[in-house]
């Protein structure tokens, strides 16, 4: 039978005792009072596969600190190093272009390659083969100069094609040429452009079941469906609005010359609300919240008034002073600790010296309040 590797802690911190427990079977010990970085070290010698993800995790987040989020990141790094199709599902707004830009970055390290997005909904059917592929002089009325489409100034780059399941069966047809041959005539043309680019589709529609009715070619389905990252909607990961809203209200705040807070009631209010808009829905209401605010930090009363968020029943009454300080401190204090913890992705580090506090102590304060990952306890 094969035994897990053990780790002793002990109050004996004597040879003879580790000997004894080093026969009995154990890897190592350590000795109290103990040290968690110590420990945390121990853990990784005796059992690596425990920390197999460990690296990534401390990786900065940058589409979200959310398990779901923190996955496609990964996900996305991979797939950046190839020049794949890749299909990104999801409801509107959830921010595939975001990740879109982000597979693209990974292999422009200049930031001189072009990344070009094209909203395939919101451009006419008549347009879009000239937006595609461009025109030359006097192919239609209106064409007075020769032009270049998306896939010629996106040679060597990425193209971004948005709303996918929108385009018409003629003009899946001819992407589906380009995609296969790398080459394509202008609109009006006879010279065949060739050019190499990295296509990536979005849409908010499931392809699969438009390729059972009929509505969208099974071929071009499996040309751009090599790869496939469904991006969630933002109610289905909380972790992440309160991180995008405070960087949101950062990145307002330093457009304007002024400066906003999101303070830990105000991220209380956003959590409960199901932001059906996603990311772009809590990008403008933030926005918002900054404009209309008679003051400087974003707390519940001014984002449920300005939201029209209703305040929840527990800060509507009268304070009513039963609450003694001692209570009402580990209040603030735990909720400061959580929201820090969440604002720098779990990462303890982070966290502790962002709270001006030693990693042990940040433990014990997690331990005492009953904070854990939400990713290592499932």
């Amino acid at each position: 039978m094969l035994l897990p590797p053990t780790l002793f802690i002990t109050g004996y911190g004597s040879i003879d005792q580790a000997v004894r427990l080093l026969r009995l079977g154990a890897r190592d010990y350590i000795t109290k009072p103990f040290d968690l970085d110590q420990l945390m070290e121990k853990l990784r010698i005796i059992s690596p596969t425990l920390f197999i993800d460990d690296e990534w995790q401390d990786v900065e987040p940058v589409l979200g600190t959310s398990v779901s989020m923190r996955r496609i990141q990964k996900m996305a790094h991979v797939l950046g190093e190839y020049r794949v199709g890749v299909l990104l599902t999801g409801e509107s707004g959830v921010g595939k272009e975001y990740v879109a830009q982000y597979i693209h970055n990974i292999t422009d390290d200049t930031g001189c390659l072009p990344f070009i997005s094209v909203n395939c909904a919101a451009v006419t059917e008549t347009l879009l083969e000239a937006e595609l592929f461009g025109h030359e002089k006097g192919a239609f009325t209106g064409a007075v100069q020769s032009r270049r489409g998306v896939f010629e100034r996106a040679d060597r780059g990425t193209l971004f094609l948005d709303e996918i399941g929108e385009m018409s069966a003629g003009m899946q047809a001819k992407l589906l040429r380009v995609l296969q041959a790398g080459n394509f005539e202008r609109v009006g043309g006879h010279n065949r452009i060739e050019v190499d680019v990295r296509v990536i589709c979005a849409t908010n529609r499931d392809l699969k079941a438009m390729v059972d009715d009929g509505s969208f070619r099974e071929d071009l389905f499996y040309r751009i469906n090599v790869a496939h990252l469904h991006v969630p909607p933002l109610r289905e990961r909380p972790d992440d609005i309160v991180w995008f809203a405070h960087i949101f209200v950062s990145n307002f705040s330093k457009k304007s010359g002024k400066s906003w807070t999101l303070n830990a009631a105000g991220e209380n209010v956003l959590r409960k609300q199901s932001w059906p808009g996603n990311v772009r829905e809590l990008k403008h209401a933030m926005e918002r919240a900054c404009i209309f605010s008679s003051q400087a930090v974003l707390g519940s009363r001014e984002l449920g008034a300005l939201l029209h968020i209703e305040q929840p029943a527990a800060e509507a009454t009268d304070f009513d002073g039963s609450l003694q300080l001692k209570g009402y401190l580990e209040d603030c204090e735990h909720n400061h600790i959580l929201a820090t913890l969440k604002v720098h992705a779990w990462q303890i580090s982070a966290t502790a010296q962002a709270l001006g506090i030693s990693r042990k102590n940040l433990w014990e304060k997690m331990r005492k309040y009953g904070i854990r990952d939400p990713e290592t306890t499932g």
